[in-house]
């Protein structure tokens, strides 16, 4: 049986060169979402800083030009990515580390100030979602966040006409993505721990998420 990890692995390295071209394609409102982040994370900004699904290096990049004491790890199961990361990351070395790992079961070591993660979290089942949200707010420090930018099956089939989704998804989007309602997202993000959730930005089917962990008591 194929490992379904390497299956994806294999994908998003064949993927790589052309990835930030065509991730734009299929996303159009792509440098929406990154502002939407860095409008969020500037509420506090973090100093320990995790990104989930990193791919190219591109959302690293931005959050460590925008906040300058910031310190990075980015994690992905990808190593053509991670290579491609680490050529646009070039300069920032002692202030990054990537790491190759699978997100449903991410190598989490410390805490972290913000946990992001970008278009990668519809390739995991609904019960990895939710184990995975446990362990993200476990590794979030008190008054932290989490940011979820992704792609939500529609709450009704008929949404998808007004979307003008394809009738016929490609090949991979069968075989490796397994997308969830926005709300099945808050309502699993609440039962992990987290104090606050919200949906902050939407277009169609893509959205971003926000979920703060519950400040220390004084």
């Amino acid at each position: 049986m194929t490992d379904p990890t390497q299956s994806v692995g294999h994908h998003f390295d064949a993927w790589a060169p052309s990835y930030d071209a065509q991730i734009r394609e299929m996303v159009p409102r792509y440098e929406e979402i990154h502002d939407t982040l860095l409008a969020l994370l500037a509420l506090r900004p973090p100093e320990r800083f995790l990104d989930l699904g990193s791919g190219t290096g591109y959302t690293l990049r931005k959050v460590l030009d925008a906040f300058p004491s910031a310190r990075a790890v980015g994690l992905d199961v990808s190593t053509e990515m991670l290579d491609r990361a680490r050529q646009r990351l070039e300069g920032l070395e002692s202030r990054v580390e990537l790491r190759v790992s699978n997100i449903a079961r991410p190598e989490l070591d410390t805490t972290y100030d913000a946990i992001v993660s970008i278009l990668a979290v519809h390739h995991l089942y609904a019960d990895e979602k939710r184990h995975l949200f446990s362990r993200i707010w476990e590794h979030i420090e008190p008054g932290g966040v989490f940011l979820l930018a992704d792609y939500f099956r529609p709450a009704r089939d008929r949404l998808s006409e007004l979307y003008q989704l394809p009738d016929q998804p490609d090949p991979h989007e069968v075989e490796h993505d397994h997308p969830d309602t926005a709300a099945e997202h808050v309502a699993w993000l609440m039962a992990a721990g987290f104090a606050a959730v919200d949906v902050v930005w939407k277009y169609d089917d893509v959205g971003v998420l926000v979920a703060w962990r519950e400040e220390r008591p004084a």
